[in-house]
């Protein structure tokens, strides 16, 4: 933790990351919780210093390794109906993953990578407008994922142009695509993405210190955004469904995030006695 670390963004991300397993178990109040979708792809903006080597660790390896783990998930369920091993296998997994969250790591590499590409303000506004417009006019991209891609667009130049150059900027980026959006395609991921993008804004523009509490759900919003499917999976096979899935699904979440944190730090220990 460092003094100029907000902790409200790591409350913010760990709610975020909750209304994420809520989004996809389908119950009731899914819409709302779909807000967390633009609000943590603006929080994916938050500068970050190294190499592309870094942050390629930092996110396409999580990517890869999780990929493989719901590989193995999706080749049990295959066996279990008796279906090809493989036949659940797309192309386009291979920029999305193997399950259908895994998307939002390597369009956060890509978006790192580019950021410094919009920092001026003619490009993040004129990115934003210009990718509103093509919506309006051609709709939302059919083909996977850019179709995911195209809604993150906007919350991510949002997020760019507010740490390039404040929050007048961001909320002239956000009003002026979210209008040409409202009146060019009517669409309930319209109000989505501006809901969610001025949440995000509205949490960087208030500071508060930074707290053992929050850092720790800075991290455990991370495995929980990861692994979430999982206590899905978990609640589905014990054949627990609606409001109650939800929230089995949220509290495992944060349990199988404990896990996977525990065990992490676990190995790094064990890593440095043995350096």
């Amino acid at each position: 933790m460092t003094a100029e670390r907000n902790g409200l963004i790591d409350y913010g991300r760990f709610a975020a990351a909750l209304g994420l397993v809520w989004f996809f178990t389908q119950a009731p109040g899914n819409r709302i919780a779909y807000l967390s979708v633009p609000f943590l792809l603006v929080i994916l903006t938050l500068p970050t210093t190294g190499t592309i080597a870094a942050k390629a660790r930092r996110l396409l390896l999580p990517f890869l390794i999780w990929s493989l783990v719901f590989a193995v998930v999706q080749i049990a369920f295959t066996l279990k109906t008796h279906a090809p091993p493989f036949g659940w296998w797309e192309d386009y997994m291979l920029l999305t993953g193997t399950w259908y969250h895994l998307w939002i790591l390597p369009f956060a590499f890509l978006a790192s990578v580019l950021a410094p590409w919009f920092q001026h303000p003619l490009a993040s506004l004129g990115t934003a407008l210009l990718v509103a417009l093509l919506m309006a006019v051609e709709g939302t991209p059919e083909a996977v994922p850019f179709g995911m891609w195209s809604f993150g667009i906007i919350p991510i130049v949002v997020g760019i142009a507010f740490f390039a150059w404040g929050w007048r900027l961001a909320v002239v980026t956000l009003i002026l695509s979210a209008t040409i959006l409202f009146l060019g395609r009517p669409a309930p991921d319209n109000t989505t993405i501006l809901v969610g993008t001025a949440l995000a804004l509205l949490f960087m523009s208030i500071h508060l210190p930074a707290t053992p509490t929050s850092d720790w759900c800075g991290r455990m919003s991370t495995w929980i955004i990861v692994s979430h499917p999982l206590a899905i999976i978990i609640g589905q096979s014990l054949r627990i469904t609606y409001i109650e899935l939800a929230l089995f699904s949220v509290v495992v979440s944060v349990i199988l995030a404990q896990i996977l944190e525990a065990a992490t730090q676990g190995s790094r220990r064990d890593q440095l006695k043995l350096s």
